[in-house]
């Protein structure tokens, strides 16, 4: 699962099936464990009018609680993080389906110190779903309702003022009633709150539907996750956001059981029971506060291999809330070097099984087109490995690689970075792997 933000079981052919196991005994007041109908599997929310089912409250991750809240980001911290902004909208910004952001608060307002932390929280999720999607060679974005801000782009937050007593009951019903009394009810919009209490670390709305159909549960609302204020960090709101969207169905391949997977390091995975055996898949601990589905093949991938789990069942992926298209990611690109502002490159053009990568002034050159596909780097038709500490070329096949966003380059079965030997900057400075330090020579950017 998320830990902080950074600064710090259903037939195919109705989604339903079978009565499935009822879940274990309700973790929290106002939820039923279910055997049958929709929420099969999972709880029920009780005293609400309508159907909506639940994996229950996340665990709080280490480093928050849900007895302290969370400080606002300052306003210079703020626009330091994530993208400041949203990088793509769609349309204006109201119309079709959306995430919509809300502040939910009893008597007491903090909307105005929280504003900017709210709408940068939101911003950061968008960018956990766009860079786990570009390491499956595509692109998503988070659909938001938005508005223009000094020429920005930026998620709505609304102000949603709700009786004390709701918004501090120790059952959800009261405030989802509260809430949806306030007009928050529309079958377009799955609702991100930022609630105001101490009750719950996160927890979501989860339809464990596994249809691959546009009429899959996950692709309507409405829907509701909710983060209260020990826990308000864009890890949580990922992770919360992410279940009324899908993840993770139970019958996944690495699937705990309880909406939420075993192979970390990822967004939604962690030991949720007792029985669960965790396994380390994705060794970068920062894919867990950063990526979505390691390796991709539980939930979460725009161009599925066919025949795989994701090509037959509900893919993250397809959900409707999310922008398709937005900011398409190039076919290839230059990996330019953050102290040099010299680009990776395959000296001589050599793409001879062994050659290692140097640092050279980019010049537009075909052998230092890079391209992305899966948790591959690819050029001139071979793929980027780790040969000893030296960054070679060599014939694809399991190698995996992370961009993560602090910008350096990870080979994630070793752990370590790409970095020009000695931090060197001079042109044919060969390319090694180091530890991760996070320093100009280890960050690089796509151009």
């Amino acid at each position: 699962m998320l830990r902080s933000f950074a600064l710090s079981v259903l037939l195919a052919a109705t989604g339903f099936g079978a009565p499935a196991a009822a879940a274990d005994p309700a973790p929290a007041p106002g939820l039923r464990s279910a055997s049958s109908g929709p929420c099969a599997g999972l709880y029920q929310v009780t005293g609400i009018p309508f159907t909506m089912c639940t994996h229950g409250p996340d665990a709080t991750p280490p480093g928050l609680s849900i007895d302290r809240s969370v400080a606002p980001l300052p306003a210079v911290a703020a626009n330091g993080v994530g993208t400041t902004a949203l990088p793509v909208c769609e349309g204006d910004g109201v119309s079709g389906k959306r995430v919509e952001v809300l502040y939910v608060h009893g008597s007491t307002n903090r909307y105005a110190q929280y504003l900017e932390t709210f709408r940068t929280l939101a911003e950061a999720v968008d960018t956990i779903f766009f860079e786990s999607a570009r390491e499956t060679g595509g692109s998503r974005r988070v659909r938001y309702v938005t508005e223009t801000i000094n020429g920005a782009c930026r998620p709505v937050v609304r102000d949603v003022q709700i009786p004390d007593a709701a918004l501090n009951a120790n059952d959800w019903a009261p405030l989802l009633n509260a809430v949806r009394a306030a007009g928050y009810t529309r079958t377009d919009r799955k609702y991100l709150q930022f609630v105001d209490a101490s009750v719950f670390c996160g927890i979501g709305g989860f339809a464990g539907d596994t249809r691959k159909s546009d009429a899959n549960r996950s692709n309507s609302g409405p829907e509701y996750a909710r983060a209260d204020n020990g826990c308000w960090s864009a890890g949580v709101a990922a992770h919360e956001l992410g279940h009324t969207l899908g993840a993770v169905n139970n019958n996944a391949p690495n699937a705990s059981g309880a909406a939420h997977c075993v192979d970390e390091y990822d967004v939604m995975c962690y030991k949720d029971g007792p029985n669960v055996t965790i396994r380390i898949s994705c060794p970068d601990r920062s894919r867990g506060e950063q990526r979505l589905d390691c390796n991709h093949d539980d939930y979460y991938h725009t161009n599925p291999p066919a025949g795989s789990y994701l090509a037959t069942n509900y893919n993250v992926a397809d959900n409707h809330f999310l922008i398709r298209d937005g900011a398409p990611t190039p076919t290839t690109f230059r990996l330019v070097n953050g102290a040099s502002n010299t680009c990776l490159d395959a000296p001589n053009s050599s793409s001879a099984d062994g050659t290692q990568l140097i640092i050279w002034t980019c010049n537009g050159g075909t052998n230092q087109a890079v391209s992305q596909v899966g948790t591959t780097l690819r050029l001139l038709g071979k793929c980027l490995d780790a040969s000893g500490d030296r960054v070679v070329l060599m014939p694809c096949g399991s190698q995996q690689w992370t961009h993560r966003t602090d910008g350096s380059v990870l080979h994630v079965q070793s752990g370590r970075c790409i970095t020009p030997t000695g931090g060197g900057t001079a042109n044919f400075t060969l390319l090694v792997l180091a530890g991760c330090n996070g320093q100009p020579a280890q960050r690089w950017t796509r151009s």
